[in-house]
């Protein structure tokens, strides 16, 4: 999928990955990642906030704006604790021209939203006016 989609996964993506593969991590958000891809949209994969993922988070400023990434990664109290960063959704996706987007939280077999998530999600819908999508994946057995 990286060597399909390099306007959409980096190198550090890959790298995670590779990395964690072993536990299947990463592979529920980059599936729908790809998902979405076909749907026409462009998307902006995990840790699309991050400084080492250059081209992600300038492409994130382009859409939210600076206001919109501060408020995305600033530390917050959350479900009862202080967290070192608010838990944004695994997927920023968006329409080439920047003007739609939304958001997409990736959850498989049990797992489920936190507190937090469901607290901070609430609050990204309504400061960004934009939709926080939950897509829970399960395995066709």
């Amino acid at each position: 999928w990286y060597m399909r989609d390099r306007a959409t996964f980096c190198e550090r993506d890959l790298s995670n990955a590779e990395g964690q593969c072993h536990r299947s991590f990463h592979f529920p958000e980059w599936f729908m990642a790809r998902h979405f891809l076909r749907q026409g949209y462009c998307v902006l994969p995990e840790k699309y906030l991050s400084p080492t993922r250059e081209r992600a988070l300038q492409k994130a400023t382009e859409i939210l704006g600076a206001g919109g990434v501060a408020f995305l990664d600033s530390k917050r109290k959350l479900g009862g604790s202080k967290l070192r960063w608010s838990p944004h959704p695994d997927l920023l996706v968006f329409k080439s021209n920047l003007k739609t987007f939304f958001f997409v939280e990736v959850k498989r077999d049990a797992d489920k939203l936190s507190s937090a998530q469901r607290q901070f999600f609430r609050m990204i819908e309504k400061r960004l006016r934009c939709r926080v999508l939950v897509v829970n994946l399960k395995a066709d057995k």
